[in-house]
């Protein structure tokens, strides 16, 4: 969810003493008062400007944005708008899963993959342009899409998606990332605490009463992941760490597909595993959607004039480079070192924690007096 205005970017200090992580500090540069841009507009500019105001996952934004003017307004999204939001949705949470491997992972990919792969997510990026653009023209054709869906599923094995399972294709480009962090023990597994629906209301209620709140998001006693990770989390304890990851952001897209490919089949889709919303106390609404980096949410109210009165975004970066957060806690105590390895196997954990603006990583030795 980069912004147009000026991304920004995260900052990671890591100090190192005993070769143990022993501090982490995650600082954010980021564009302020992006949401008073939506004050003061009428409801239905909302989706629209969400989806121009972000680069990345601008479709999953004006979903969410056009829940939470729905739900303000009491009104409902209709069924062939849900389905072509859900094919949007899914079309675009495969491709960014897929972008952000390829061109942030920290280690060159092999000669021979990396032009191979940069053709192929080309293709992903335009099958997946073409499904978003019919459902934003709310022209979703069953035949068209399965014939996109089927582009999009080409591309998406050429790069290494299996059909079945999380072991990623050989020869590929995700069994090089695979290959990559097999033998990178430097961080300890741990389960998720992951973000659901069932928090929705919790969130949306601290959101509305609590400056700062998106920004520093939290939930009572916990700051919650979200993302691939938190909600494919395998059982595999003899896997590293970052392979654990890895396999769940493949197995994010592939289950992202076969659900794109049934849509396309029968037209039917499990809508409130993607989006979902309700109203908020006033004539207020929200909207919350799960796109590639995690959970998502928009909550709007409408004034006495009909226009937005309060408009607020929380953004999955917030939860997973919380201060207090997963990425930190993943950090803390790991003995990382403080070599360029030290800094390679911080920046593989950040890519697969997947922030929506650019990082820098930085690691030092403690001053010991």
């Amino acid at each position: 969810m980069t912004f147009l205005l000026g991304a920004g970017t995260i900052r990671v200090d890591v100090t190192v003493s005993r070769a143990l992580a022993c501090s982490v500090a995650v600082k954010a540069n980021r564009p302020q008062g992006l949401t008073r841009m939506f004050v003061g507009r009428r409801p239905e500019e909302a989706p629209p400007l969400a989806g121009q105001v972000f680069s990345l996952c601008g479709f999953a934004q004006s979903v969410a944005a056009r829940l939470a003017v729905l739900n303000a307004a009491d009104m409902a999204m209709k069924v062939d708008e849900r389905i072509g939001s859900g094919a949007g949705l899914l079309a675009e949470r495969i491709f960014e899963t897929l972008r952000a491997l390829i061109l942030h992972w920290p280690c060159p990919l092999p000669a021979s993959l990396g032009a191979t792969a940069g053709r192929h997510l080309r293709e992903a990026l335009a099958a997946s342009q073409e499904i978003i653009a019919a459902a934003k023209a709310g022209q979703i054709d069953r035949a068209h899409l399965a014939a996109a869906a089927a582009r999009l599923s080409a591309a998406a094995s050429e790069l290494g998606i299996p059909s079945q399972g999380d072991t990623p294709l050989p020869e590929s480009a995700c069994a090089a990332m695979l290959q990559d962090i097999g033998d990178d023990r430097v961080f300890n597994g741990r389960r998720p605490d992951p973000l659901t629906i069932n928090d929705d209301s919790e969130v949306i209620a601290r959101l509305c009463a609590e400056p700062g709140y998106a920004s520093l998001p939290h939930l009572q006693g916990r700051v919650a992941e979200t993302g691939a990770y938190a909600r494919l989390a395998a059982d595999d304890v003899d896997a590293s760490h970052l392979v654990q990851r890895l396999l769940a952001r493949i197995n994010d897209v592939r289950l992202c597909l076969k659900q794109l490919t049934a849509l396309a089949a029968t037209g039917k889709h499990d809508g409130a595993s993607l989006a979902c919303g309700g109203p908020t106390p006033g004539a207020g609404g929200y909207g919350a959607v799960e796109c590639a980096r995690g959970r998502l949410y928009h909550q709007a109210e409408i004034g006495g004039d009909g226009r937005l009165s309060s408009y607020r975004i929380l953004a999955p970066t917030e939860w997973n480079f919380h201060p207090a957060g997963p990425f930190v806690e993943t950090l803390l105590s790991s003995p990382v070192g403080t070599d360029e390895a030290a800094v390679r196997s911080v920046s593989r954990l950040a890519v697969l924690f997947d922030p929506c603006v650019a990082f820098e990583v930085n690691v030092r030795e403690a001053a010991h007096a």
